[in-house]
């Protein structure tokens, strides 16, 4: 077991999964932590995202506000 913590590169890894699998391959708080992550730095998104998604019912609902 790796003594990293589960946080290092992950929006590296975010990215990378997005280029492999497209945004089907995702799901929709982390295409919208994806996002976040543009606007937001050094900052762990993954609640805003989950937070936003769940105030507004669905990833275009929170990007149509």
């Amino acid at each position: 077991m790796s003594d990293t913590p589960h946080y290092i590169n992950h929006r590296k890894r975010l990215r990378e999964r997005f280029q492999k699998t497209g945004a089907d391959g995702m799901y929709d708080y982390e295409l919208l932590e994806l996002l976040l992550t543009f606007s937001i730095p050094r900052r762990d998104v993954k609640p805003v995202a989950k937070k936003l998604i769940s105030k507004f019912g669905s990833l275009a609902g929170t990007i149509l506000i």
